[in-house]
């Protein structure tokens, strides 16, 4: 075999005034307009990834958890990353402003056989949480759940249900086309981000709507 066969494509080599400029970015708090550019650097400079998703990880604010989701799930410190911004409130930025912090599971009806019983939990534990909705002329539903300063009650209902809400995720999110909404942010479970990934997000939105509001 030649050796012109033998060659295999490489990843363009980043340029030295890029890695300058990588360097520049990770020696301050990343701004939210920075983190576009941090992930076309992380792509040139692959060895430099994991100091690019710290930074996205420290940065407290929605663009540096938008840039977070654009890497696979598995890569390292991406969902340890994502689980830290949702656990301390953090929301996603559409059109300038924040959006409400929220925890949403839609789901299609499904002749399952453990779907009525499912059903009836989410009805038993959440009753003025679980939405009946009529989409493309499918049945779908939506337990949603919605956090804010004064939330007293809702501390009071995840303390007696959180572990609840855990389960019906584990079982609910797994169907096909079931989505999760989290503070603006959708997790498809037909896509990368799977109920077993999703499990670790839902957990840190509880954990920050547990927890009595800043004052």
């Amino acid at each position: 075999m030649s050796a012109a066969r033998e060659r295999t494509p490489t990843q363009p080599q980043a340029a030295p005034d890029e890695l300058a400029e990588l360097d520049r970015l990770l020696s301050s708090p990343v701004e939210r307009g920075d983190c576009g550019r941090l992930l076309e650097l992380a792509a040139r400079l692959p060895g430099r990834q994991r100091q690019v998703i710290t930074a996205l990880s420290q940065a407290h604010h929605g663009p540096a958890l938008d840039a977070l989701q654009s890497f696979p799930p598995a890569t390292p410190g991406v969902l340890e990353g994502l689980y830290h911004g949702i656990r301390n409130g953090i929301t996603r930025e559409i059109d300038g402003q924040p959006a409400p912090e929220q925890l949403a599971l839609e789901f299609r009806h499904s002749r399952a056989k453990t779907f009525p019983a499912l059903l009836a939990h989410a009805d038993a534990a959440f009753p003025e949480h679980v939405e009946r909705l009529e989409m493309a002329g499918k049945r779908w539903y939506r337990l949603s759940i919605w956090a804010g300063p004064k939330r007293r009650h809702l501390r009071h209902l995840l303390g007696e249900r959180g572990s609840d809400l855990v389960y019906l995720h584990g079982r609910l999110a797994r169907l096909r086309h079931a989505r999760l909404w989290l503070n603006g942010w959708s997790f498809d479970g037909d896509g990368p981000w799977t109920a077993p990934h999703q499990v670790h997000l839902v957990q840190a939105w509880i954990e920050h709507a547990s927890r009595p509001p800043a004052s």
